[in-house]
């Protein structure tokens, strides 16, 4: 399998890559709110990829925590299960991330929310068993969204720094739609993208998904994604919780 290929499986699957850590479960598409000050959560997801002839999953834990008014940290731990064409089939930790985000501004009348992150992709997996990357990535990402009614829009833009391999840095672009159909019911859907700054591989996934709240507490949540080019998973299924600890 072809190392750039791979890398996309695995950072497009469960995040190995920093771009995509920030999401509103079940997207990549991150969006403007933070974790009120003094609380935390905990969001638990298995993940799935294949493009036919190899495939991954994993199970993932992001534990978050709102440090300040409008001012969230995280860090997120995987397990990975590869199964690559004409490879033994492998498993083990992952690469891990942290990040923080701070919303810089709050939605008004005629002006969206903005928000920004800085996300770090730190080299926890055993990179000669393909499940993880030597160095540390850099992610800095902008956020705004603008609700109309029961719909909210939101876009991402960003840039990933490879820092062992700076031809691997690529773009960032996504655009999320979320729909609240009922109280404990929403709808979601995004296009999410990479764009390689020299010489990744350009991805892109199409995903529709949906959140139901369980309880006060408990959202559970699942989604589907088809890539729509040739460096992208076929599919990508994904199904977790959120559960707010305090």
């Amino acid at each position: 399998m072809n190392y750039l290929r791979l890398l996309s499986l695995l950072a497009l699957c469960v995040t190995c890559t920093a771009e995509a850590v920030w999401a509103g479960r079940p997207l990549d598409t991150e969006d403007t709110g933070t974790i009120e000050a003094g609380k935390g959560e905990l969001e638990l997801s298995l993940d799935y990829a294949t493009d036919g002839a190899n495939k991954l999953g994993a199970f993932k834990g992001v534990l978050g925590v709102g440090v300040l008014p409008r001012l969230e940290a995280r860090i997120e731990a995987t397990a990975l299960l590869l199964d690559i064409e004409g490879e033994k089939t492998r498993g083990g930790i992952g690469d891990s991330i942290f990040g923080v985000k701070y919303r810089f501004f709050e939605e008004a009348d005629a002006l969206p929310a903005a928000l920004g992150s800085v996300v770090l992709r730190l080299p926890t997996g055993d990179e000669q068993r393909g499940l993880g990357a030597k160095g540390v990535d850099v992610t800095l990402l902008a956020v705004l969204s603008k609700a109309f009614g029961p719909v909210t829009l939101t876009w991402n833009g960003g840039y990933t720094f490879v820092t062992q391999e700076r031809k691997l840095d690529t773009w960032i672009l996504a655009g999320a739609l979320e729909y609240r159909a009922t109280e404990a019911w929403m709808l979601v859907g995004e296009v999410f993208s990479t764009l390689g700054a020299d010489q990744a591989p350009d991805t892109a996934i199409l995903r529709v998904g949906n959140v139901y709240a369980l309880t006060e507490r408990i959202k559970l949540d699942a989604a589907v994604g088809f890539g729509v080019t040739r460096d992208t998973p076929d599919v990508l299924v994904t199904v977790g919780a959120t559960i707010a600890l305090f």
